[in-house]
């Protein structure tokens, strides 16, 4: 026959058990798969995800216009993603302009190597490439709206990894 003390140590063994099953099946929550299609267009999914925090559910929303095309990417309903393309843009120095003001939103804005007319900060990239089907220009503006962290090498793989799809995208 148990008595006190080992019979509250069984409990206490059997309540420990009960209460790390529960916390194993309550977990981390199940993750966002990144696609490899998004907003409509193919995408690197290595380079979307650097871009993207963490979360449970992704969703984008394509604008209903073509000119400019326009796509917010949501994680866990916050936009996290602004993915905008225009064509048919005359050519402008996109780093003057982005020092200037002119393009809002840059905080310590630096040339990018990603064309030979992009700038780049912490969290907003905004690339100019040639549109030779048109004579004009093709512009890709990609901002994390919702981050303080250094993007700035991740938006620049990004956008050398989409560059092309969004050029044909737009008939260039």
């Amino acid at each position: 026959m148990m008595t006190g003390r080992p019979r509250t140590a069984a409990v206490h063994l059997s309540l420990a058990t009960l209460l790390l099953a529960g916390l194993a099946a309550c977990g981390d929550p199940p993750e966002y798969t990144v696609p490899s299609k998004a907003c409509g267009r193919d995408m690197d999914r290595d380079r979307l995800a650097e871009l993207l925090p963490s979360g449970e559910r992704l969703r984008d929303e394509p604008s209903a216009s073509d000119q400019p095309f326009s796509c917010e990417i949501h994680v866990d309903d916050v936009m996290e993603l602004v993915l905008t393309e225009r064509s048919g843009q005359r050519e402008f120095d996109v780093l003057t302009y982005a020092k200037q003001g002119r393009l809002g939103g840059f905080e310590q804005p630096r040339a990018s190597d990603v064309s030979d007319n992009a700038v780049v900060s912490r969290t907003r990239t905004v690339v100019m490439a040639p549109c030779p089907k048109t004579g004009k220009n093709y512009i890709l503006d990609l901002d994390l709206p919702n981050t303080e962290k250094d993007h700035s090498e991740d938006l620049e793989r990004f956008a050398r990894s989409y560059l092309p799809t969004g050029l044909a995208a737009l008939g260039c």
